[in-house]
């Protein structure tokens, strides 16, 4: 690993936040904020290139394009707020929480080109927010944390959610908030980010010493960087996602800005192969995992190998497996809407998963091109389907079959509130890929409440039932 130092920049008062940001116009630009109440933005060379007045009260900083319409906004935390302003100056997200913001990052998570937004808080939760303001997960860690980011630390497109704990605990978390990977590193950290190098993944950290220290993903020390002083605050970022070159920014209790290119040809260790292998694994089996336990029914985490209140075994489940069950949704919605925004698929098909789920939209519509399920191309953050797949009459059910489906499911939620969709094309001839996608576009369109989990169908409350089986009867066509 090779560091140089390329700039050091003397400013009127401490640096305590620092985003590096790679735009979609290939520069790279570093945002500062500081004590002197003022926002100041550098290129990679150190070199300002512009400055204004902002108040010191926001404790962090990051900068995304939230409504994925190609104008970035600044998302802060502001006392016991998430704030996110665009470049006019106008609100756009305003979130009031129980805890001060002590650290945020904001990054397009699940490929619908519109940026979600992580934030920790000072009573050690994190809290991970859709571009809607929807929370994804909220989940409670063990000890105080010192930073949060969005990173793709398995190189699968899909980002996780990286928590650095000051007592030296590196955390990586699912987009959906299941644990994957936890490193102690034995070090008090203060500052903290993460370096990315084509596959390598390395973490930087510091306290209160004169120097950081890198460490590869499974917890080895790398190299060391001398420092002026003490670290304040740490940023770092790539000029694209190929390049061996990253940058890396430092503020200093002198202050001062450093700012470094790093350099990193070696190529993934057996170690580093095998702990991303490792997470990789952890995640297929937590999706696949029950969040209900098969023998009591009691909710479970997927987290847990046992049900807390039984003591059952939670197995995976064999059908349906994310990708699967993305595959289908996606099909299923944009055979009603043939060009879609990513973002506005993304609030549809976040209604019709089981469970919180981590996905990268725009790759899996992707893959289903270039399998041949569906065609269609992207017209910027919009998905255009081109050409429907034609149906094969022979095989679409007849209307006697949908109708006794239909009058099957009526019966059946007269006495409990789901049923199997396997019972009912075995009783009934229904093939249950028809059932299933007409479940999933009534859960996308908001006619009807329930949720399908495997092959579980549940309405949500009785008096719904009803209701529900005359829109399942219009949208079957029976």
């Amino acid at each position: 690993m090779r560091l140089r130092e390329v700039a050091r920049v003397p400013i009127s008062a401490n640096a305590y936040s620092l985003y590096v940001r790679q735009g979609r116009d290939a520069r790279t630009q570093v945002f500062s904020l500081d004590y002197s109440e003022r926002l100041r933005v550098y290129d990679t060379q150190g070199s300002l290139s512009s400055s204004r007045g902002w108040s010191s009260r926001v404790r962090c900083i990051a900068v995304a394009d939230i409504e994925s319409e190609g104008e970035y906004a600044l998302v802060g935390g502001v006392g016991k707020r998430v704030l996110a302003v665009d470049q006019r100056g106008r609100t756009m997200w305003k979130i009031e929480l129980e805890s001060s913001v002590i650290s945020c990052d904001a990054r397009d998570v699940d490929g619908d080109d519109a940026a979600e937004v992580v934030a920790a808080l000072q009573n050690k939760r994190v809290i991970l927010w859709n571009h809607d303001e929807t929370a994804l997960f909220s989940r409670t860690v063990e000890q105080p944390i010192a930073d949060v980011w969005l990173e793709d630390i398995t190189n699968d497109s899909e980002l996780e959610v990286v928590i650095a704990e000051k007592k030296g605990t590196v955390l990586i978390l699912s987009a959906a908030g299941y644990e994957l990977k936890r490193l102690s590193l034995g070090q008090t950290i203060t500052v903290f980010g993460v370096l990315t190098f084509g596959e390598r993944r390395l973490f930087v950290t510091g306290n209160h010493s004169s120097e950081l220290r890198v460490w590869d993903i499974h917890g080895n020390e790398v190299t060391k960087v001398a420092l002026s002083a003490t670290p304040k605050a740490l940023a770092t970022g790539v000029p694209d996602d190929v390049s061996d070159v990253a940058y890396l920014v430092v503020s200093t209790r002198d202050k001062k800005i450093s700012f470094w290119e790093v350099q990193d040809t070696i190529k993934v260790k057996k170690a580093e192969k095998a702990v991303m292998q490792e997470i990789e694994s952890t995640k297929t089996t937590l999706y696949r995992r029950a969040v209900k336990c098969g023998n009591c029914g009691a909710p479970t985490s997927p987290e847990a190998i046992e049900c807390h209140s039984c003591g059952a075994k939670l197995e995976a489940l064999d059908e349906y497996a994310i990708e699967e069950y993305l595959q289908e949704s996606i099909e299923s919605i944009t055979s009603k809407h043939n060009r879609i925004k990513l973002k506005e698929l993304d609030r549809i098909l976040r209604k019709t998963l089981p469970r919180p789920a981590a996905y990268n939209l725009r790759r899996s519509i992707q893959t289903m091109i270039k399998k041949g399920v569906m065609d269609g191309h992207f017209d910027g953050n919009v998905f255009v389907r081109t050409v429907k797949k034609k149906p094969d009459r022979l095989a679409l059910p007849s209307k006697k079959v949908k109708g006794a489906a239909v009058e099957m499911i009526g019966d059946l939620l007269k006495e409990k509130n789901s049923f199997e969709i396997q019972l009912i094309e075995e009783e009934t001839g229904l093939p249950r890929s028809v059932l299933r996608r007409t479940l999933m576009i009534l859960l996308g369109e908001d006619l009807v409440e329930g949720t399908l989990y495997g092959d579980i169908f549940t309405v949500n409350g009785k008096k719904n039932a009803k209701e529900f089986v005359t829109k399942l009867q219009e949208e079957l066509g029976a």
